[in-house]
């Protein structure tokens, strides 16, 4: 396999550790670089997908420079502070309804009668898709991802909303197992075509133009779901700018630079418990919200019990 990727690298310019190959496995787990070609069954002809950055295009991690500022993904954006009337301007402008228009929403599997709506990022919320080395499937998950997600299914639909592109998403869907788990349903998948892009002002006085997921999408598209029965979860808390209060934001997961998953993460262990609470609040599915404060859940969830 090591000779493989040096040959994919002549012809692709992509390095064989950015490599990741999909189409070539032994017993269900990427071929390792000492792995004998004919170990793999191969078809005639065999078709694979190549995955990779040639490196004159590759952007720099920056965990991999040592020299570098510390830098937040959230540029110091506070959403939960953001004026109301902003918030109102763009929800009820033009572009917004034309984007909402456009943008269409395709269904895995039907909505079901009485559930609330659980809109979830994937990557550093659900899983870490850092390609530093190649990884399999269950390196890639947060600890408890596969609980948290049959957990949380009892009481929610399912989304996921990736800042992705729909190839590349399908890609990952169907690697780890999302489309076909006999524990939980894909709903429905948006990617980076349905983000909407606003400009928000930094706490300093800068004003930043970046994406965000507007949930009037899905509301104005299907009214079974709404204000008060969607929540979204995300690391970013930028991408819930049009819709702070729905927002539940999760800290950042990250694989280790050797590519082991952190021992200690039990971030989606106490969400589970956090969303169950709240589905289950007043005995009615999603009703009984009001007075929530889904941006600070860790401490809703210790006044909650």
């Amino acid at each position: 396999m090591s000779k493989c990727g040096e040959i994919l690298r002549e012809k692709t310019r992509v390095l064989a550790k950015r490599q990741k190959l999909v189409g070539l496995s032994v017993g269900g787990r990427p071929a390792a670089d000492d792995c004998p070609l004919e170990r793999i069954r191969l078809k005639t002809p065999h078709r694979f997908i190549l995955m990779g950055t040639p490196e004159a295009e590759i952007f720099v991690d920056p965990r991999e420079k040592e020299d570098l500022p510390e830098v937040f993904d959230d540029f110091d954006l506070d959403v939960s502070h953001a004026s109301e009337a902003w918030r109102q301007a763009i929800e009820n402008s033009d572009n917004l309804a034309k984007f909402t228009e456009k943008t269409e929403l395709h269904f895995m599997n039907p909505p079901r009668d009485g559930k609330a709506l659980l809109v979830l990022d994937l990557d550093h919320t659900l899983l870490d898709f850092t390609t530093r080395e190649t990884a399999s499937p269950e390196q890639m998950k947060r600890p408890h991802m596969d609980s948290f997600l049959s957990t949380v299914y009892e009481h929610y639909d399912l989304a996921i909303w990736s800042q992705t592109s729909w190839r590349w998403l399908e890609l990952k869907l169907t690697e780890l197992g999302f489309l076909n788990n006999p524990n939980f349903r894909i709903c429905t998948v948006l990617d980076k075509t349905s983000m909407f892009g606003v400009t928000s002002t930094k706490k300093d006085g800068e004003q930043r133009r970046h994406q965000v997921k507007p949930l009037k999408i899905i509301w104005d598209k299907y009214p079974r779901w709404h204000a008060s029965n969607t929540l979204h979860v995300d690391d970013l808390s930028r991408n819930f700018a049009l819709n702070p209060k729905n927002g539940v934001k999760v800290k950042a997961f990250r694989r280790k630079s050797d590519g082991r998953l952190p021992t200690d993460d039990d971030e989606l262990m106490l969400l589970a418990r956090y969303l169950v609470l709240v589905a289950k609040r007043d005995g009615r599915e999603g009703k009984g919200w009001d007075g929530l404060d889904h941006m600070d859940w860790k401490g809703e969830l210790k006044r909650l019990g």
